[in-house]
């Protein structure tokens, strides 16, 4: 079997999931330019359009992430679509990078470090907060934290080529 050539990548995705991010993220990015013109701001005030959906996206992630690991029956595009792309369109951490990087060089250190330093702390508490609703509680002990990059089972247990449930 002969080698792939260096820097050639092979991608796995079938046109119809691929067709779903490209549609996901078609309207993750609508959304964000119409935060972007709605909420406006100034190149060196606190960058509340990029902020905002950021942390709307991590919400939403949280959400959809755990409701496809752990609640819904498998499916091949829910994910793609709503996860890949529309968050990945909608949210945008280079933007949030440079805007950073942007108010420090205009001086304005304190500002750059607690956008960042928001930004984290708020991502990551609206993440846990959209798992936590899309469980139907605030904590359940022993309930593993979803797998981001666990799509589920494409097959019904037990069902012809589910090799899980013959281990």
């Amino acid at each position: 079997m002969p080698a792939e050539p260096m820097g050639r990548t092979q991608f796995t995705e079938g046109p119809t999931r691929m067709a779903a991010i490209a549609a996901g993220g078609s309207l993750g990015t609508l959304a964000r330019y119409g935060v972007g013109r709605a909420l406006g701001g100034s190149g060196r005030s606190f960058p509340w359009s990029t902020f905002t959906v950021n942390i709307a996206g991590s919400f939403v992630l949280g959400v959809i992430v755990t409701l496809v690991v752990e609640r819904w029956p498998p499916t091949r595009y829910v994910r793609p679509f709503a996860v890949i792309g529309f968050c990945g369109g909608f949210t945008t951490f280079s933007t949030m990078v440079v805007e950073v990087a942007q108010r420090g060089q205009h001086g304005q250190i304190g500002l750059a470090a607690g956008y960042l330093a928001a930004s984290l702390v708020a991502g990551v508490a609206a993440a846990v907060l959209g798992m936590a609703v899309a469980r139907g509680s605030w904590a359940r002990p022993g309930r593993p934290i979803p797998d981001p990059d666990d799509v589920g089972r494409l097959r019904a247990p037990g069902a012809p080529g589910d090799e899980e449930a013959r281990r």
